[in-house]
């Protein structure tokens, strides 16, 4: 193929690369119009109001603020004239195992009735936060979605179905207000869809993360009537696969059919002290709420019963929206694929274009950039991770992960490219062309059966390059204007561009840098496929290509590393925790923080395997050291009845919290196995009675504990004795205990036990 003149070279390699840009920022949620605060549509300043208002500190479970953002809700649905019922419930869940999570939730459900009721649409959010974060991107900015929805849907004429508004309590404490509501309330039986909006990070696309099983009615529904929907049916197969848990779960358990919507780009401030209404995009939440009322309207006009089962697979085209097709054509677009293959191999092969040896050479030069991409980036990764705590100190991805993801992009182009040139001196431009379009077509068949909702994104951009091919069959490019060829190249890359191009960007944002080995092996995949176009750009006989997105990485990764740092904008995650056993008067500082900051360093002296304080299924303690004598109470655990029948002994107790906390931790160490337990009324029946010999002992935590306390009881065989263990928790350190505070530029950690207070106590029976 004759090389395209620098002038043109320049500008291909230009006009791809915006190309590639614009597609990703086509991702991005829409503008906020300037008028967009009329009475009449979705307002994101209204939105944003009660996100404010929310979201002013954490509200986890049992706390006054989580009491506070209730009251809120419950005021503005009565200010806007939508009246709102109160559940009370106490649920359990094991799904995680011991301990389990257990909870007192206050659900509030708004509704507006429909013109035929007994059908309703739900539209769902939770409103209680992790400890350690005030909770704006999760979930205010949901509940906030809701409000402002209800406000207009009770402004606007009747619709066929009632609508409710569920804002749900407890999710963060396992899902317990969505399984009580579920498995409690009258108005459950009536939902025939649910719509829940949630958030993984701060900005970026609502997409649609989530449906129920066979959801392809909703998924035409929701695509003709959504406001700028962003969906792959690539989203479900990875939630499946992941197992995230979120307030549709029991609903999708119950047999409900259901839509899960949510924003995750920004993964460093999720759970984390920065997850503030002033680190969160308006235009995440105007995305969010603009589909939420789209959606409640259209739903709520329509029959729930016309949507039946239907398999698909589906994704969204800037400009066009989502295009849904029922999944047995990826069997007719996989097969199509294949014959298209067997013809360009055939063709290439009788011209003596190809050699089955060169084919074979080029698809394993694939894998090995595709491979090489991913063990060097994963490298990467950890490297950073290790070495440098603006990298290793986040959850996920570092506060601006903008240049790290770019680096690796450029890492991919240049083992592709450096790939392609080594085998270019041995093997002809149309035998690494065809070996990678085999590589797509292979995974094409492997996903159709495998992983249905991802074989679009090989098969279509295989056939658009094979369809090239046989353009080039037809249209020789040495005899061809290198101008009309590279015409005609573009046009092929374009079905790569809109439907593979924005894959590495959404598993950036769901992986985040610990795998993000996956989303660079990824862009190398995808840099494979155009193949022609490196060797019309010279990469075969040029050292500049790949020279150049060498350099691109390099700078990439070199600005990535010194723009890395902590800032009271960006501040480092530590972990630091105060315990107090109170019957042997000892006190430590305990922290997960493995490579520890001095401000942790100076309370948690030194690294421990096995701490003395133990807090089984709250984190991995790394570290503690001694610490002052506090005057704290401990919980209050008292016998109310111990009988035996028929061997078996029920050991009934009550257990409340003499400092108010709003979270305990309990367990059991016995001799005997537990067959049974009631906790505040809800009963567990273990399938195989075990003491748990060798693992985390049996046990259960409880959020939103009540001053009063609770009765809870034990079944066990025998009448060996009982030693139970009692830990409560209050969200916030003994700063009289500090030895300073802590700098300016630290943060509580996310997910972990950090900024709190535990007082253990213990009794055997």
């Amino acid at each position: 193929m004759n090389r395209a003149p620098r002038a043109l070279c320049v500008g291909i390699a230009a006009l791809l690369v915006a190309l590639v840009v614009l597609r990703i920022r086509l991702t991005d949620p829409p503008a906020i119009p300037v008028d967009h605060a009329s009475s009449e549509e979705f307002s994101a300043t209204r939105a944003l109001e009660h996100v404010e208002a929310l979201a002013a500190r954490p509200r986890p479970v049992g706390t006054p603020f989580h009491a506070a953002a209730r009251e809120y809700i419950i005021a503005e649905a009565k200010r806007m004239g939508l009246p709102v019922e109160i559940q009370h419930a106490t649920r359990i869940n094991t799904r995680w195992g011991v301990p389990y999570d257990v909870g007192r939730v206050v659900n509030v459900i708004g509704k507006i009735p429909g013109q035929t009721p007994g059908s309703a649409v739900a539209l769902s959010a939770h409103y209680d936060s992790v400890p350690n974060a005030p909770g704006a991107a999760d979930d205010a900015s949901g509940v906030a979605v809701l409000l402002e929805t209800a406000r207009l849907l009770q402004s606007g004429p009747a619709l066929r179905n009632d609508v409710l508004f569920l804002f749900m309590d407890g999710e963060e404490a396992g899902v317990l207000g969505s399984r009580a509501f579920v498995a409690e309330h009258p108005l459950a039986k009536t939902i025939e869809l649910v719509l829940n909006f949630d958030a993984r990070g701060v900005r970026g696309p609502v997409g649609l993360i989530e449906t129920s099983a066979d959801a392809g009615g909703l998924v035409r529904h929701f695509a003709a009537n959504a406001s700028f929907p962003v969906a792959s049916s690539l989203f479900p197969e990875v939630s499946r696969r992941l197992g995230h848990e979120t307030d549709l779960r029991p609903f999708l358990l119950a047999g409900k059919k259901g839509l899960n919507f949510a924003f995750a780009d920004g993964v460093a401030h999720y759970h984390a002290p920065t997850d503030r209404v002033d680190y969160l995009d308006p235009r995440s939440v105007r995305h969010a709420g603009t589909q939420a009322v789209a959606l409640a309207r259209s739903f709520g006009d329509a029959n729930l019963n016309e949507f039946a089962p239907e398999r698909v697979f589906y994704f969204d085209l800037p400009a066009i929206g989502v295009l849904v097709f029922p999944e047995r054509a990826n069997w007719f677009i996989a097969a199509a694929t294949l014959i298209l293959f067997g013809i360009v191999f055939a063709i290439t092969m009788r011209h003596k274009k190809t050699r089955t040896f060169g084919i074979f050479a080029g698809l394993i030069g694939i894998l090995a950039s595709v491979a090489a991409t991913a063990t060097l980036a994963g490298g990467a990764s950890l490297a950073l991770r290790a070495l440098l705590p603006a990298f290793g100190a986040y959850r996920g991805d570092p506060a601006d992960p903008t240049f790290i993801r770019a680096a690796f992009v450029f890492l991919g182009a240049t083992f592709c490219i450096g790939t392609y040139a080594s085998l270019r001196r041995h093997h002809s431009w149309w035998d690494l062309a065809v070996g990678a379009i085999l590589s797509w077509v292979v995974l094409a068949l492997v996903t159709t059966i495998w992983l249905p909702g991802a074989s679009y994104l090989f098969a279509i951009p295989a056939l658009s390059q094979l369809l090239l091919c046989l353009y080039l069959l037809r249209f020789d490019p040495e005899q061809n204007r290198p101008q009309t060829t590279a015409l005609a190249m573009i046009v092929a890359a374009l079905p790569l561009i809109l439907v593979a191009v924005p894959v590495p960007y959404l598993l950036f944002v769901a992986l985040g840098l610990p795998r993000s080995a996956i989303a660079a092996g990824f862009v190398a995949l995808i840099a494979s496929l155009v193949a022609p176009l490196w060797e019309l750009l010279g990469a075969a006989r040029s050292k500049w290509p790949v020279l150049a997105t060498s350099a691109a990485f390099a700078a990439a990764f070199m600005i990535a590393v010194i723009r890395a740092g902590f800032s009271p904008e960006s501040p480092r995650p530590v972990c630091l925790a105060y315990a107090l056993d109170a019957a042997a008067q000892k006190a430590v500082w305990l922290s997960s923080d493995e490579h520890a900051d001095p401000w942790v360093a100076a309370h948690a002296t030194k690294e421990v395997f096995l701490p003395s304080f133990p807090l089984p299924g709250q984190g991995m303690i790394a570290r503690e050291g001694p610490a002052p004598i506090a005057d704290l109470a401990a919980p209050i655990l008292e016998k109310v009845a111990d009988e035996t029948q028929s061997g078996v002994r029920t050991l009934r107790m009550r257990l409340r919290s003499a400092r108010g906390a709003p979270f305990v931790l309990v367990t059991v160490a016995s001799q005997s196995p537990i067959l049974r337990a009631t906790i505040d009324g809800q009963t567990i029946d273990e399938d195989k009675p075990s003491s748990w010999p060798g693992d985390d002992p049996w046990g259960f935590t409880f959020q939103g504990l009540p001053p009063e306390g609770i009765e809870w009881s034990i079944d066990v065989t025998g009448s060996a004795k009982v030693t139970v263990r009692v830990v409560d928790r209050t969200y916030e350190l003994p700063e009289n205990l500090l030895q300073d505070k802590p700098p300016a530029d630290r943060m509580p950690m996310p997910f972990r036990l950090s900024n709190s207070t535990f007082v253990a106590t213990a009794a055997q029976f």
